[in-house]
């Protein structure tokens, strides 16, 4: 068998494979221009050190407007895959305490959850107290009282005998005695009942309101996620960070970042030099 005819082939085959070595390896290499004299050696540095800015900037252009868009984070985040991530965390968080008190407890410290507490329901009561003194509520309810009992005044022998100055007398002395109970006791009633009720609510069980909770929580992120994202990207500026970032990398640290990512790629390219140099070597034994 005559094996001289494979030679052209190989040949051919060798110079693909070497050339598409040479053509890969003058992306990276040299890293820095190669001057004889005042004149620079052309393709030299290799072609992503000579572009690296623009390299970095396309490619933050291109994560930031494609891979990190505003729409494509706003789908992902609110997708019910995260939704449902972030509800059974929540839950399996809300179940290491059996009331909304030992969950707020949790965050504050017993002493400042009793000071605090004790604070708010002070505000309140105080709040509420005041709204009444200042609403003159004796009055009011004795002219409620009056116009309510104006009407039944129609009946002429109640007339007759004095009774509209009789309820004016007695709504008068009803006013004063009301507002004297509000001014002595007032205070101490309106706390005795805030304090009722925010007791109530806080001795609450946990699982008895963990979905209002867990609902309360979704609506609050997505609300975020869908008012705030934009801003958030702003504030983050993707791009900007991405080439920066690559900016700053030393140029054999990003040659082996994009070796890592395209290694496969730049082999096969590699080999399929190879590959055509031996298909043409093959063609010129036909022709």
């Amino acid at each position: 068998m005559n094996y001289y005819i494979f030679i052209r082939p190989l040949i051919g085959a060798f110079t693909g494979y070497v050339t598409n070595w040479i053509a890969v390896k003058m992306m990276f290499r040299p890293l820095n221009p190669i001057k004889i004299g005042n004149f620079t050696v052309p393709f030299t540095p290799g072609l992503i050190p000579k572009n690296k800015p623009r390299l970095a900037e396309t490619i933050g252009n291109i994560i930031s407007k494609d891979l990190l868009s505003e729409d494509t984070l706003k789908e992902n985040l609110l997708s019910d895959t995260i939704k449902n991530k972030l509800s059974d965390n929540l839950y399996n968080y809300l179940n290491n305490y059996s009331t909304i008190e030992e969950l707020i407890c949790s965050f504050t410290g017993d002493d400042i959850y009793e000071n605090k507490i004790t604070h708010i329901k002070n505000k309140i009561s105080n709040s509420i107290y005041n709204t009444i003194v200042e609403a003159n509520l004796g009055n009011l309810i004795s002219e409620q009282i009056k116009t309510s009992a104006n009407e039944k005044m129609k009946n002429p022998i109640l007339g007759f005998l004095g009774g509209n100055a009789i309820m004016s007398s007695i709504m008068s002395n009803i006013s004063s005695k009301i507002d004297e109970y509000i001014l002595n006791n007032g205070q101490d009633l309106i706390y005795e009942m805030v304090n009722k009720e925010i007791n109530k609510y806080t001795s609450k069980k946990i699982n008895d309101i963990s979905t209002n909770i867990n609902n309360a929580f979704i609506s609050i992120y997505e609300n975020i996620i869908l008012e705030k994202l934009p801003q958030i990207l702003n504030t983050i500026n993707i791009s900007k960070m991405v080439t920066d970032k690559i900016n700053s990398m030393d140029v054999l640290e990003l040659e082996k970042l994009i070796l890592v990512i395209m290694k496969k790629e730049l082999n096969a390219l590699v080999n399929l030099g190879a590959l055509i140099g031996f298909i043409l070597g093959l063609l010129n034994l036909l022709f």
